[in-house]
């Protein structure tokens, strides 16, 4: 294949574009995997291919892939399109910065820069600093490396010498589990703590925690609160856990990975009250803020920490003491190559500022009300009472029927609204409950269309009740 200009790529991307566009799309496919691989040849070979294949495999990419930008994607804490951020995200990708010196990322440097004093101002960190990353995922594992460097600096050259042990809820998200692994201390030391049927972590249990390791000779170091978990959405209260992290000595880190945006809004914030209390937080651009894949953040309140425990070697060819040194973000990083996230992230920040962000977050609140307020008309059965933007429920049948074949219907019903292009939802399991997890993050989301979905659920319920098929199994 002839080298491609830049001039040439363009004119593929607006075809594949254009082609993508005309006509109107399911919002996923149901293909099998091993159907799509009978299906397309992605294979490689020794010689080359011609544009034109190259053209055809990116439209396929595009059609078979998810449309994420579609209101009836409400199955991940992400949903929408949002221009400005995708602006920012091809323009990253043609100039390929990267971001560890200022010399070779220099308005991209003062852009993260300006968005990490944003952010903080955000929290209540007056004096904090931080660093963009991949997502919450290695953001959790960087406050957790902070902890541990708070709780024995003598780790980052001699290995750790004692059983440390961390604390989060029974909802928090599966990456303090891989956080611990990596770090070496150990998953046996990653407590579980009890929440309430709210889903927000108990003190009380948090400390009976705390205080059973301490008795078995054990360092606890560690508190990882969320705003706003995974399936219902919680907030843990961060006030009661600060004091906790004070008493006992020990770093307390917020996973805000979905729900920290909601500090935009004067009339939501108070579900992340008293964020300031905390020494880490993580934030993900790319869920509520509607970013494209990947851009996180991990702010911290104590500045100078962050290159402490992450910096380490590179002095001879990469981090030069010159005049710029103080802009030099990769030594505040676990990464050394790492794409220029900050453009789309400001972009899409300066072209709404705050209000814009503030303005979704209302709406959307305002659009979860209306939809519980359907579900309490109609025969379904909410299994929390939702503060924020994910709304786990079920249909309740007139008749009981077991758990089991109430995790079965609730599958069943997802299924088939996939199928029949009504919305793109997901299955969850919580408290020992399951039902549908509706996710609100798209502003083009209307309560007709959820009407319309809720009443396509009824339908489908009352077509898998009338064949039997569930008799055998109600509660007696």
């Amino acid at each position: 294949m002839a080298k491609q200009s830049t001039q040439q790529s363009l004119s593929i991307l607006q075809s594949v574009v254009d082609q993508y566009n005309a006509h109107p799309r399911v919002v996923t496919h149901t293909t099998s995997a091993l159907e799509l691989q009978r299906q397309l040849d992605v294979s490689l070979s020794e010689q080359g291919a011609d544009v034109s294949e190259l053209e055809t495999m990116a439209l396929n990419y595009l059609r078979l892939n998810p449309d994420v930008s579609s209101a009836k994607f409400n199955k991940l804490l992400y949903s929408g399109m949002n221009h400005a951020a995708l602006l920012g995200d091809w323009i990253t990708s043609l100039s390929n910065a990267t971001m560890h010196t200022y010399q070779v990322s220099p308005v991209a440097t003062l852009m993260e820069l300006e968005l990490i004093r944003q952010w903080n101002k955000l929290v209540g960190f007056s004096q904090g600093e931080g660093v963009m990353v991949s997502g919450a995922s290695q953001a959790n594992l960087i406050a957790m490396l902070l902890a541990r460097h708070r709780a024995c600096p003598e780790a980052k050259t001699l290995g750790i010498q004692k059983t440390l042990v961390a604390y989060v809820s029974d909802q928090a998200h599966y990456s303090s589990l891989k956080a611990i692994n990596v770090l070496g201390i150990g998953s046996d030391n990653l407590i579980s703590v009890a929440s309430d049927q709210q889903g927000r972590i108990l003190p009380a249990a948090l400390e009976q925690a705390i205080i059973a390791s301490l008795e078995l000779g054990h360092s606890p170091f560690y508190i990882g609160l969320t705003a706003g978990t995974t399936v219902l959405g919680a907030y843990d209260e961060v006030a009661p856990c600060a004091e906790l992290a004070k008493r006992y000595n020990l770093w307390l880190h917020i996973d805000g990975a979905w729900g920290a945006p909601v500090l935009f809004s004067a009339k939501h914030r108070h579900l992340l009250a008293d964020a300031d209390l905390a020494d880490s937080m993580a934030w993900d651009a790319h869920k509520l803020m509607n970013v494209p894949l990947t851009a996180a953040v991990i702010l911290t309140k104590e500045t100078g920490l962050l290159k402490d425990v992450c910096s380490g070697g590179g002095a001879d060819y990469l981090f030069h003491r010159d005049q710029n040194a103080d802009y030099n973000l990769g030594e505040r990083s676990i990464q050394c190559g790492r794409r220029a996230d900050a453009l789309k992230v400001w972009m899409s920040w300066k072209s709404i500022g705050n209000q814009g962000f503030a303005d979704k977050i209302d709406q959307l609140q305002e659009l979860k009300q209306g939809f519980v307020t359907l579900l309490e008309n109609h025969n379904f059965e909410l299994l929390h009472q939702p503060s924020y933007l994910n709304v786990l429920f079920r249909y309740r049948p007139e008749m009981p029927i077991s758990e089991e074949s109430a995790k079965s219907l609730s599958v069943a019903i997802c299924s088939r609204l996939k199928e029949k292009d009504i919305a793109y939802s997901d299955y969850a399991t919580c408290k020992g409950k399951s039902g549908i997890r509706l996710i609100l993050a798209n502003p083009e989301t209307t309560l007709v269309q959820l009407a319309k979905m809720l009443e396509c659920c009824e339908q489908i319920a009352g077509e898998h009740l009338a064949s039997g098929i569930y008799t055998e199994r109600l509660v007696k």
